[in-house]
């Protein structure tokens, strides 16, 4: 089986002409697997059912490479201040220079760094020198490290430049802690197992009921600051999205870290490394479709009720209780962790790729 690259759907083998978008096809002499064919088929065809909920069209294509390679290139500090910077009302670029490539985002690599060196040199303090002083500081790098970094990615990708780090912060903290107020009292309103209560095993309905209330606190906050910021692209959205999701990551496992005991640096480093698919690319999803319902509209919560924003949000749900359902795939917990964290990302690759088509569309339409 063939599949069409432009809008994923299956194809003759030999067809020159996929029968559902018209689009040419090309005929190579050195055919692809069947298994990687198969795979990239059903990607292809993923991402553009997904693509059609934000307004576009066709399958999403991301050079990761491409993505990736500024990371391992020499910066200057000139150039991360030029980054710090953005977002002011002086350093907001116009429409006309906003750039709708794919950014290639590297701050967020020397952040990350930055981090593992602190929680190798504090955990070495912690252990080789008996030091309870550094156990404080272990919990509180160990949990922001990976959250944080993963914000100031998405902070470098938005292309509009127009949301300030100190409004990124601010959002991180105030955002990422009443995120988790909500979230506890709507929990009053949930009644979970008797499985989970005596055996502290997860039922399907439970990790449901965790996905949903965790989710929709996170949606009321992002929804405020998105109101509160009057921002009206999708990429900001996304941002919004990603510091309220990080900040609720961050504090979440700090606590966890804390009621660790002797498992304290394990538990770190478990839910450090996977939080780059957990709390804060769910929330960064939720963002980006809310500024699907919403554009340049003021919001109303009645957005929330939209097809488009649901389907993202039902899916961010979806991938929050299969992360916390007790089962594993192939015996491996790791592997199912592996799968979320890519299928998030391949979802928010969806949501970035609508925003920079957003920014083509935007500077041609005519000036009122």
């Amino acid at each position: 089986m063939k599949y069409c690259p432009h809008c994923g759907k299956p194809v003759r083998e030999n067809a020159k002409f996929c029968p559902s978008c018209g689009e040419t096809l090309t005929v190579s002499q050195d055919q692809p697997t069947t298994n990687t064919n198969q795979i990239k088929g059903i990607y292809d065809s993923a991402t553009a059912k997904l693509n059609q909920y934000t307004g576009e069209k066709g399958a999403v294509k991301v050079n990761i490479s491409d993505l990736f390679s500024e990371v391992f290139k020499h910066h200057s500090k000139k150039e991360a201040d030029a980054i710090f910077i953005a977002g002011t009302e002086s350093t907001t670029p116009a429409l006309a220079d906003v750039s709708d490539e794919w950014a290639k985002p590297w701050l967020f690599s020397r952040i990350l760094i930055g981090f593992l060196l602190a929680f190798v040199v504090l955990l070495y303090m912690a252990v080789s020198f008996h030091n309870d002083k550094a156990v404080p500081g272990l919990i509180l790098v160990g949990a922001f490290a990976v959250p944080f970094s993963g914000l100031v990615f998405f902070f470098e990708a938005n292309a509009f430049k127009d949301i300030s780090l100190f409004e990124v912060i601010k959002v991180f903290f105030i955002g990422g802690i009443f995120s988790l107020v909500v979230t506890l009292f709507l929990y009053q309103f949930v009644t979970f197992s008797t499985t989970s209560q005596y055996l502290g095993v997860l039922t399907l309905k439970d990790s449901v009921s965790i996905g949903v209330v965790e989710e929709l606190g996170k949606v009321l906050i992002i929804s405020y600051f998105i109101s509160q910021l009057n921002v009206r692209h999708i990429l900001d959205g996304i941002l919004i999205g990603a510091a309220v999701g990080a900040g609720f990551a961050a504090f979440e496992t700090a606590g966890y870290i804390y009621d660790a005991g002797s498992q304290l640096v394990a538990v770190a480093i478990l839910r450090g490394w996977s939080a780059i698919g957990g709390h804060l690319v769910w929330a960064a999803i939720s963002g980006g479709a809310i500024m699907i319902v919403k554009r340049d509209q003021p919001f109303k919560f009645s957005q929330l009720l939209d097809t488009r924003f649901l389907v993202f949000f039902i899916l961010s749900v979806m991938m929050h209780a299969a992360w916390d359902w007790d089962i594993t795939i192939l015996g491996s917990a790791y592997l199912k962790l592996i799968l979320l964290i890519v299928l998030a990302w391949i979802i928010v690759f969806v949501l970035m790729s609508a925003g920079l088509k957003e920014i083509s569309r935007l500077k041609h339409q005519p000036i009122e």
